[in-house]
């Protein structure tokens, strides 16, 4: 490989990482001034403007929809510059990767960093849901309480959120604000029903609707939607049981390809060279990548038990 090749793609590398660092940098240094500027002057930090990237369009914005939510749920929060940092570390490196070894190959390693990344991402926040789901029971049932001894819906609500765990604590926290503020206490629930996408939340904005416009004891259909509550989470660990082979079979067949193709890789590198050399080869790693994903994607869908 000649020399200048290397060298573009060295500094190529080099302004990738650079630019990673001073923008992540720059963020720390921020954050650690507007913390001790609101610990001396909380009123004057306050008023004044936060310093943020000008020159730069905010490109969280190109985010689909989906893709912020899922964030939300894994409680990774991208800010404006944290962002730009990655993006353009990213393109750095797969430029380097595309003069050393071609675009193909620099297409096939963002093409999985991307797809390892959204992994971890969709792990992250399934593992939160989880925690959150299995909180609600506690969290509606000292709802239940606070309203039999009297206090109002809004009380009730703030009260058992911060009595509650802190994952509960995260993610109710912006709508006890909201009710705070005048917002409506269902409009607030259901609203965090949509982000968080858990089916009790939905059940629970969906009782407070039906209470709020017809009447009646919201105790009562509590009662009923704990009781109910705990009736499917006796099916859902049924269900799990049942499953397990399944989903193990599944985690297995899942790797297994990537596990073999990395060992027959480290074995015989001239062997897995033919495909990406090869133009055949280039489109049987796209065939196999393509139908890695679909499986992936199938396989979950069947052994899921969270999705009734």
């Amino acid at each position: 490989m000649q020399l200048p090749v290397l060298i573009l793609s060295a500094a190529c590398l080099a302004t990738g990482i650079c630019a990673f660092l001073l923008l992540w940098q720059g963020r720390q240094q921020r954050d650690v001034q507007d913390r001790l500027a609101r610990l001396v002057a909380p009123a004057e930090t306050e008023r004044r403007p936060r310093l943020s990237l000008k020159h730069w369009p905010d490109l969280r914005g190109f985010l689909p929809a989906a893709a912020r939510n899922r964030l939300y749920q894994a409680g990774i929060e991208l800010s404006e510059d944290r962002f730009l940092a990655i993006l353009v570390f990213l393109l750095c490196f797969t430029l380097a990767t595309a003069i050393i070894f071609g675009p193909f190959v620099a297409l096939l390693f963002m093409t999985s960093v991307l797809l390892v990344a959204a992994a971890a991402i969709d792990y992250r926040a399934r593992k939160r849901m989880d925690a959150l789901s299995d909180a609600m029971l506690g969290y509606f049932d000292r709802v239940r309480q606070l309203l039999v001894v009297g206090n109002s819906l809004s009380v009730a609500l703030t009260r058992a959120t911060q009595s509650s765990p802190p994952i509960v604590v995260e993610f109710f926290q912006p709508a006890m604000r909201r009710i705070a503020n005048g917002a409506s206490v269902g409009e607030s629930m259901n609203q965090l029903a949509r982000e968080v996408e858990i089916y009790e939340l939905r059940l629970f904005g969906a009782a407070i609707e039906t209470n709020l416009r017809f009447g009646g004891a919201l105790t009562v259909i509590l009662a009923n939607l704990i009781e109910n509550m705990r009736r499917r989470a006796a099916v859902m660990r049924e269900v799990r049981v049942n499953t397990s082979q399944i989903r193990a079979s599944a985690w297995v067949l899942g790797i297994l390809p990537m596990l073999v193709a990395a060992v027959v890789m480290a074995q015989s590198p001239a062997y897995m060279r033919w495909f990406i050399d090869e133009p055949a080869g280039r489109q049987l790693l796209v065939y196999c990548a393509i139908s890695q994903i679909i499986g992936a994607f199938m396989m979950r869908k069947v052994v899921g038990s969270n999705s009734f």
